[in-house]
């Protein structure tokens, strides 16, 4: 099973990429998060999921390890494959995926391509135990911070998208970070 790859970057699409390392040239998938950083060229390194079916051989590279836990993770839950999972990968940052989840946020989940009001509750249902905490900086602090904002009336979905671009650590810090953002 490969777990990484290293090598440099020969040709660039927007969602997969392809590396070549020692002579071998592999195709791998990627999502469009990744692909920003990524330039033909570069030298890089990718934490990889290697998906084996009956027709196919298929790698997901990812820069970060949350992205990869999330994208497997994704995996797990029933009636979601590679390639909605790529898209939430696409769509949503590892904070935003786990604010949402942690809040029961289905209006963010909504927004990625391929998933639906009953999809989205699904994931929320099914994921909801899991230990995504592991996972992210998402902390009890920005759970706070969602609550306050959302007694004073913002959207759920504004909310979270605001939380995911903060960089306090504290709950009142979050706060006024998010506050201005929303303003």
């Amino acid at each position: 099973m490969i777990k990484a790859i290293e090598g440099i970057i020969v040709k660039k699409e927007p969602t997969a990429i392809w590396i070549k390392c020692y002579g071998i040239t592999y195709g791998v998938n990627i999502s469009l998060f990744t692909s920003a950083s990524l330039n033909r060229g570069d030298s890089v390194e990718l934490f990889i999921t290697q998906i084996i079916r009956e027709d196919a051989n298929l790698l997901y590279g990812f820069l970060n390890e949350s992205e990869q836990r999330i994208f497997e993770l994704l995996l797990k839950v029933s009636g979601i494959g590679a390639s909605t999972a790529m898209a939430v990968c696409s769509s949503l940052s590892s904070d935003e995926f786990i604010l949402a989840i942690t809040n029961g946020d289905d209006s963010v989940l909504k927004r990625v391509p391929g998933i639906g009001p009953k999809t989205a509750r699904t994931l929320i249902a099914q994921l909801s135990d899991a230990k995504l905490g592991e996972i992210s900086s998402v902390n009890s602090a920005s759970k706070e911070a969602f609550m306050a904002l959302e007694s004073l009336g913002f959207k759920r979905d504004k909310i979270t998208a605001a939380l995911a671009k903060c960089s306090s650590n504290d709950t009142a810090s979050l706060i006024k970070e998010a506050l201005k953002i929303l303003s």
